[in-house]
């Protein structure tokens, strides 16, 4: 599987609260004409749960997940009564720590690099519909983290929620705030912006657009 590399999420926590704060009211009306759009389409979930990466990678199977994943660009639609599991891309890092590059005052808190996210990955906020009168918020712990796998050099997490339950008919945005006990850097380079992670909690990713679609009769 070709991992999903995150970086440069977040310029700063600071930065992150006030633009979301400035723009909460254009997009909660913007998402409130969402589910009269979304009923239109002629799209429906595959009926098997199975999500592919763009590699091809059977995402369940990798994950060991049974329910109907929602996050990669490909797997954002589920039926009524479905419970689903929310990914998010991968975060990696370099193997060995003896080869690591930080930016200049960092001390890493473990010798390998994904030894130091492990041991500060306090776990994720999914939150659904946010800036809406539907917003719910669900949160999980470091069990998050499904899987460490090695590719083209680096070591990368892998990401998965627990089954969530299902959302109402029509169009929803699900967004991933993850949570670190203390900042994080990933030994690949040493540009903060690119390569760190910040201390407490912090909008991983944007807002994802899901639909949940109505069982024909």
């Amino acid at each position: 599987m070709k991992p999903n590399r995150m970086r440069a999420v977040v310029v700063s926590v600071v930065l992150a609260t006030l633009s979301a704060a400035a723009g909460a009211g254009t997009a909660a009306q913007a998402r409130e004409k969402e589910p009269a759009r979304a009923a239109a389409r002629a799209a429906v979930p595959p009926a098997d749960h199975n999500c592919l990466s763009p590699d091809g990678t059977n995402l369940n199977a990798f994950l060991g997940v049974s329910e109907r994943i929602i996050g990669p660009p490909d797997c954002r639609e589920a039926f009524v009564g479905e419970q689903w599991v929310r990914t998010f891309p991968s975060w990696g890092t370099a193997v060995n720590g003896a080869r690591a590059r930080y930016p200049r005052g960092y001390t890493p808190a473990r010798f390998n690099p994904m030894d130091d996210f492990v041991s500060k990955f306090l776990g994720i906020r999914v939150v659904n519909d946010i800036g809406t009168a539907q917003e719910r918020s669900h949160t999980f712990g470091p069990e998050t983290i499904r899987r460490i796998a090695p590719f083209d050099r680096d070591l990368f997490a892998f990401f998965g929620s627990a089954p969530l339950s299902s959302l109402s008919a029509g169009a929803h945005t699900t967004t991933v705030f993850m949570r670190l006990s203390a900042e994080h850097c990933d030994g690949l380079g040493r540009r903060p912006l690119e390569n760190c992670l910040p201390a407490g909690e912090f909008a991983y990713t944007g807002d994802t657009p899901v639909t949940f679609f109505p069982r024909s009769r």
